[in-house]
Order: C-alpha cells, then structure tokens, then sequence
C-alpha cells in the first residue's frame, strides 16, 4: 500500500451568487455535467440526499467504463453557504481514496461568489489519485464556471 497524503486548496471567483453555485451543486443531472473533468470520463450520482446527514452513491471512469465507485456523507450542508462531505473512491472492493471536501461560498457585491475548495485526500494508492483530484477540480470549477455563467 502506498500511502500519500495532501491538502489541496481551489481559490474561485465567480460571476454569480452563491445560491446559484450552490443549486449548481445540488441538482444532480447539472452537477454530473460540470463536475465530469473531461470529453472522455463520465460521472453518474445513482442517488443524492444532499443535507447534512445525507449519503449520496455514484460511480465515475471512462465513458462506458464506471468501474469506480463513489461514497460521500454530507457532514454539513447550509444552503447557499457550505457544502462539507466525506468521499471515498472504491475500485471493487479495495479502497483507492478518502478525501474530506470543503466547497465554501462567500458573497462578493451583488451577484459574485468567492469559492473556497478544501479538499483533504489521503490516498491508499499513491500520488497519482492526488494528481487525479487537482486535474479533476480544476476543470470541475472551469466547467462549473462556464455553467453558471452561460446559465446567468
């Protein structure tokens, strides 16, 4: 087992409120679009109660090929505000990653949002999976970006 550990932080500013970021990330069908970080993966949520307390299941990989699963507890979630959760990434029985994941929204003006992404993984399985997270959020936010403005 080779295990890495990392802090990972995404500073974002973003032409939108933070309500509007925040229905981004509940609604699950818009949320698989931006949160999938290229043409050639896939994310599908197969169920969401996204509240604190909730669970959430999904799988993620190659298109046509969701051979990883996903585990997320909400720990916190205030509306338009934070969004705190544990995930774990699964290939099948062995666990690949956990992460603990902070989207923090803050109101800039009128109708901005400053995103803080805090996402704390330890990885059973190397580096890679950490570079797989920083790839993955950043063009996460990218497409989430492209999202909320297009949507504006």
């Amino acid at each position: 087992m080779d295990i890495h550990h990392e802090t990972l932080v995404f500073e974002r500013e973003f032409d939108a409120p933070p309500s509007r970021l925040f229905a981004a990330y509940i609604d699950t069908r818009v949320r698989e679009q931006w949160s999938t970080p290229s043409p050639t993966a896939e994310v599908k949520i197969d169920s969401s109660d996204v509240r604190t307390g909730g669970h959430e299941t999904g799988r993620c990989g190659g298109k046509g090929d969701l051979r990883w699963t996903l585990k997320v507890i909400y720990h916190c979630v205030t509306p338009d505000r934070q969004i705190t959760f544990t995930e774990e990434l699964w290939d099948g029985n062995q666990v690949l990653t956990v992460a603990l994941i902070t989207f923090d929204l803050k109101p800039i003006g009128d109708n901005k949002t400053a995103l803080t992404l805090t996402d704390q993984i330890t990885s059973f399985v190397g580096a890679d999976a950490v570079g797989g997270h920083r790839e993955g959020y950043t063009q996460a936010l990218a497409n989430l970006e492209q999202h909320v403005t297009v949507d504006a």
